[in-house]
């Protein structure tokens, strides 16, 4: 059995900092999803959402880069979202 390493999403927003099961070699394409979403949240006149995750997101050449983004962009955006202390997970 392959042992698949974690990404690492950094604490913010009063979260802790979370390991992902993703490739630790996609570590760079995750960042760039959590900051591209962290610069949409900061923005005072961001425009559409959508928008700028594909604009990003489309420049990155493997399929798996794009997932790995994909997952930094929304992981950023649930950190914003949930309440601190609550990680959104399901129970049981």
């Amino acid at each position: 059995m392959s042992r698949r390493g974690v990404c690492r999403l950094a604490a913010h927003d009063d979260h802790p900092t979370v390991e992902i099961n993703l490739p630790a070699r996609q570590q760079a394409a995750f960042d760039l999803g959590a900051n591209c979403a962290q610069a949409w949240l900061a923005s005072p006149n961001p425009g559409w959402l959508w928008a700028g995750m594909l604009a990003e997101r489309d420049l990155l050449r493997s399929e798996a880069a794009r997932r790995a983004f994909d997952i930094g962009f929304l992981s950023r955006l649930h950190q914003r979202l949930r309440p601190p202390g609550d990680a959104g997970l399901p129970s049981g």
